[in-house]
């Protein structure tokens, strides 16, 4: 009877003692991380082209707020910004343009908890605004350009840990300027074809 106890309890000591260190094995194998919330930051450059002229190009940075709703797919909100000198060419406002994107979209990673690197797709509803200075060359003078469109793209995920990632992402724009305001007058219907491009490198980190 003593015996038979002892051995039970025996067993029972060695599972435990095995389940535990077959979890932490699995905790430590764990080299990256798709899930919960994600908090990002940025630096890139930013290119625009109007009615098809040649694309010019600036640098800016920006913030990146997702959730990651299970290992497969993210929900994100992305906010850049880029200061981009504009020529008259093609239909374009001449100007100093600060060009800013939000992008409303859905992530879908290339998960594997077992590696370092994760990479992505994406896509999603972007709002397209710019405010522009000095138009057509003349000093002090300002207006705005607004509209909307879609945005596709891709990137990597690098880990040095499992909750901290570097993030190299780039995302292509198509859409379209609906509204011009200049001098507070805004004027719709103002349909203008527009393509933007923005390549980023940054970090990612779920809290």
């Amino acid at each position: 009877m003593i015996g038979t106890r002892t051995r039970t309890l025996a067993s029972a000591a060695a599972l435990a003692v095995l389940t535990t260190l077959a979890a932490s094995a699995h905790v430590a194998a764990q080299s990256s991380t798709t899930r919960g919330f994600l908090l990002g930051a940025h630096l890139g450059g930013g290119a625009v082209s109007i009615e098809g002229s040649e694309y010019a190009r600036g640098g800016g940075g920006g913030v990146t707020f997702g959730l990651g709703v299970n290992r497969n797919f993210t929900v994100f909100l992305n906010l850049d910004g880029s200061s981009i000198d504009v020529a008259a060419d093609g239909g374009a406002v001449e100007g100093d343009w600060t060009l800013g994107h939000a992008d409303l979209g859905v992530r879908f990673n290339f998960a594997n908890s077992l590696r370092s690197w994760v990479p992505y797709l994406s896509g999603a509803l972007t709002a397209r605004a710019v405010s522009i200075s000095d138009i057509g060359g003349n000093t002090g003078t300002e207006g705005s350009i607004s509209g909307g469109g879609f945005t596709l793209g891709g990137g990597i995920m690098i880990y040095p840990s499992q909750a901290f990632a570097v993030d190299i992402s780039a995302l292509f724009t198509q859409g379209q300027y609906t509204t011009l305001t200049v001098g507070g007058t805004s004027q719709t219907g103002f349909d203008v074809d527009s393509a933007s491009n923005r390549f980023s490198v940054g970090i990612a980190w779920w809290p």
